[in-house]
């Protein structure tokens, strides 16, 4: 069984100064979109060094590598998303390949607050928000907020309660790999423990923690660390570490370092029936067209246009790769 995680703190950003974070720079909005790799961490067979804290911290991450595919987050409107109508009050919502997680942005509280996130298997629906950020956020920020209402798997329904704590515990230099050291990143750190029943009857457990780094002046972390343990009832414990790292800072090997202007790019309509449009500043002749499914599988590859037919593809979410010299861009998009 695959439980979906919640990347409660994927939201957050930093200003100029990495100590503090603002409403009104730091939460996304409608049209945002996040873009990272899934990393390999073979080479830390001791485990990542994330067990540190203070303000003159060194992370050493130098030796992580990127793997295809891409992981595209989309921040969209809630009208847009699945399962939109158990969450009335949502602002925006963070959407991950099936994964829709439901915020409401709180300007009077200055806060932002989850209110559930839905899947095809499994939907989480609170019915008192998780204060996942109440701003400013610097370092030893620390909140700890009670979380209950209702959850879904598969056809089993129950309550769900628990907590969420939220902690800055560290800041310091991070080194990532090309001998690239980044100063002055803060540490954010998430914990969420979730228990589930049906009627009075415990049904499993869910727990997650998240370490997210942020630079200066960046919206979006520049690596996420993910450990998740679920365990349902008279089941054994299922145990998943996720690690992604901005595209930015690691490319997959043999695509450019460089990357296509996003301005300079026009796909549409997004999403589409039969016919995809692709625009760019080079002729079409110029570029490589790749499809890849959410495994990484090439589905399509062209040079040139003119023998692009998306007509062959199956319903779903794909990644888009335009490659010519000047570097490379990727896309999520959407068949329906």
């Amino acid at each position: 069984m695959k439980f979906f995680y919640l990347n409660l703190l994927s939201l957050l950003a930093l200003s100029t100064q990495a100590q503090t974070l603002t409403q009104s720079f730091n939460e996304p909005v409608i049209g945002d979109v996040d873009k990272n790799y899934r990393l390999d961490t073979s080479a830390y067979t001791g485990g990542l060094p994330i067990s540190i804290s203070g303000t003159t911290c060194v992370w050493n991450f130098s030796n992580l590598t990127a793997t295809f595919p891409m992981v595209i987050d989309s921040f969209i409107t809630p009208v847009a998303a699945f399962g939109a109508t158990a969450y009335p009050g949502a602002s925006f919502v963070q959407h991950r390949d099936q994964l829709y997680t439901y915020y409401k942005s709180n300007t009077t509280a200055t806060q932002t607050e989850l209110l559930g996130a839905y899947s095809p298997s499994m939907s989480l629906t609170f019915t008192n928000s998780a204060i996942i950020a109440g701003y400013p956020v610097n370092f030893g920020y620390n909140i700890i907020d009670p979380v209950s209402g209702s959850f879904r798997y598969n056809t089993t329904n129950g309550a769900c309660n628990g907590n969420i704590s939220i902690s800055a515990p560290a800041t310091g230099t991070v080194n990532f790999p090309n001998n690239v050291s980044i100063p002055n990143v803060i540490c954010l750190k998430s914990v969420e423990i979730l228990t589930l029943s049906v009627n009075v009857f415990p049904f499993g457990t869910f727990n997650q923690t998240i370490y997210n780094f942020y630079m200066p002046g960046k919206k979006f972390p520049i690596l996420n660390i993910n450990y998740t343990t679920y365990q349902f009832i008279a089941g054994t414990p299922t145990i998943t570490a996720y690690v992604y790292g901005s595209n930015n800072y690691y490319t997959v090997a043999g695509i450019p370092q460089a990357n296509m202007e996003a301005a300079n790019v026009k796909v549409y309509p997004n999403p589409f029936h039969e016919q995809l449009y692709i625009q760019t500043n080079a002729t079409p002749t110029e570029n490589t067209y790749s499809v890849f499914d959410l495994n990484g599988q090439l589905m399509l590859s062209s040079v040139g246009l003119s023998s692009f037919e998306t007509a062959t593809l199956a319903s779903g979410i794909y990644v888009l790769e335009i490659k010519n010299k000047t570097g490379c861009y990727h896309q999520k998009i959407i068949k329906d």
